[in-house]
């Protein structure tokens, strides 16, 4: 019998796989549509009729897909697809909620199909209750950052506390870190995107443009700046002027007053 899926998953190649193992086992399945964030799962959920299933990564770029089902009625079977802890993974057992580890095994992913097709003939009136998705985000969000970078200096390895560290910054596609006080720089391999949304403590440090990432604790001054910007003094040289983008700064001086 023919489905209609939802696909929520914003890396390209998870994006694949699912539909290779979906046109190899179930080829009159159709991926009707495929949706990257939680804004454009929140504007396909509005139009839910449309799916037979939903395959869910749990973690986007932008943030927890959990958000987007908050204070809504999903009356349509999940799969969930999760890299994460077993908290995640007890808590769909509870709520009779399917998941599939990543990296993504073919085996796994089929019998979650099997298990969805045994309970076609029982539709959900609820997938999950709101209370649910609030204790899953809150428990989910309670997560350990990094403490550390692994540096490398030459042929020499090292590690630098996050305490050290004045900022992080982008340049020619690679990422850098800066120490305070004694300024030293330092390559490391990860990006922004992945500072800002998955390993730092974001009470402790803000991404003010599309180059940088402060540490409040080592900022010292800031200023008004050209255009409504600002411009800030760290405990640290910088080759350039530091600078919170204008559409940051009413959202910055929030986060400093925090």
């Amino acid at each position: 019998m023919t489905k209609h899926l939802l696909l929520v998953e914003d890396e390209p190649l998870a994006q694949a796989r699912i539909s290779t193992i979906i046109r190899k086992h179930r080829p009159d399945w159709v991926v009707a549509d495929t949706v990257q964030s939680i804004s454009e799962l929140e504007q396909a959920l509005k139009n839910q009729a449309i799916f037979d299933l939903i395959l869910c990564d749990i973690h986007l770029a932008d943030g927890l897909s959990f958000r987007a089902f908050q204070n809504k009625k999903i009356k349509i079977p999940i799969i969930f697809i999760t890299a994460y802890d077993e908290y995640a993974l007890q808590s769909f057992e509870h709520n009779c909620i399917d998941y599939v580890l990543k990296p993504i095994q073919e085996e796994r992913l089929v019998k979650a199909f099997e298990k969805v097709e045994s309970l076609s003939q029982s539709p959900v009136s609820e997938g999950f209750s709101s209370e649910f998705v609030d204790k899953f985000i809150q428990r989910y969000t309670q997560k350990t950052f990094k403490r550390r970078f692994l540096t490398k200096t030459g042929t020499k390895l090292s590690f630098t506390s996050v305490e050290e560290i004045a900022f992080f910054y982008a340049e020619g596609g690679v990422t850098f870190l800066v120490t305070s006080n004694s300024s030293q720089k330092f390559m490391i391999d990860h990006s922004l995107n992945e500072l800002e949304t998955e390993l730092l403590d974001p009470n402790k440090f803000y991404r003010i443009n599309r180059s940088f990432i402060i540490n409040l604790d080592n900022l010292l001054e800031m200023k008004p700046y050209h255009n409504g910007r600002l411009v800030l003094s760290l405990n640290a040289k910088s080759e350039e002027v530091i600078v919170v983008a204008r559409e940051r700064v009413n959202e910055f001086k929030s986060w400093i007053d925090q």
